[in-house]
């Protein structure tokens, strides 16, 4: 699940740098075409299989990003984005940014029992 790929595989590659992940691989910056909305305890196999149907069905490129909060957030400064006003975090920037919102409804749905889910 996506705590765990933080914890063994984001964490650890962007330590050197403490950025975000998305800014220790890009070469530049990274304009959201969608953003994705997902509950971080669903199998990563799951989640990627459900964006590669999403990018599929609407003939997206290698070149239309997704805003993936693991990926676009800084794991190792996450308090900088809160805010008692969730319209200034960068979940709102992204989402204003993107085309649309891709939800990822895992198989309880628990997604929906999560405040952000629920907000985004």
């Amino acid at each position: 699940n996506a705590y765990q790929l933080a914890d063994k595989v984001v964490r650890p590659a962007t330590e050197a740098r403490r950025c975000s992940y998305i800014e220790f691989v890009a070469e530049g910056p990274q304009r959201p075409r969608w953003f994705v909305s997902h509950w971080w305890g669903e199998p990563i196999v799951k989640f990627v299989a459900c964006l590669q149907r999403h990018s599929e069905d609407r003939e997206l490129s290698e070149q239309d990003p997704y805003w993936v909060s693991l990926f676009a957030q800084n794991q190792w400064d996450l308090i900088s984005d809160l805010s008692e006003d969730p319209s200034q975090s960068s979940f709102r920037r992204a989402m204003n940014l993107a085309e649309g919102t891709v939800s990822i409804i895992d198989h309880a749905a628990v997604c929906y029992s999560r405040t952000w889910c629920c907000y985004e």
